[in-house]
């Protein structure tokens, strides 16, 4: 599959690295943002995604739990998710099954190249 037909989420509620990231995905796929619960799980309903870039450090504090509902909504699939968080629960987010987990910063560059990584494993 060619990588502009395949769809990247990504969960950030902070606007600027947001905004960076989807400038940097967006060169190579399809990428969609949302930083609510709501607007995830409407996305993953209406769109086919094949990647998920996760900080699960939100505001609400409900990251995790958004982890939860991303896996329940995707169980059928197997859609890649890669915590990228200014968190290091690495140990964490394995138990709970995400794919990859960076620790920020981290350079767009490295995220997109692991995200590659994870759907050229895939395919």
């Amino acid at each position: 599959m060619h990588t502009a037909d395949q769809s990247i989420l990504i969960v950030e509620s902070d606007d600027p690295t947001r905004e960076l990231y989807m400038r940097e995905f967006n060169r190579d796929y399809r990428a969609f943002a949302c930083s609510s619960e709501h607007e995830v799980l409407d996305l993953l309903r209406t769109q086919h995604i094949d990647a998920i870039v996760l900080e699960p450090s939100q505001p609400n504090g409900l990251g995790w739990q958004l982890l939860s509902a991303i896996q329940a909504a995707t169980a059928s699939q197997h859609v890649p998710v890669i915590v990228c968080s200014t968190l290091d629960q690495r140990l964490r987010g394995t138990e709970l099954g995400v794919s990859a987990y960076l620790v920020k910063p981290v350079l767009p560059k490295t995220l997109v190249e692991t995200v590659r990584r994870l759907l050229n494993s895939h395919i």
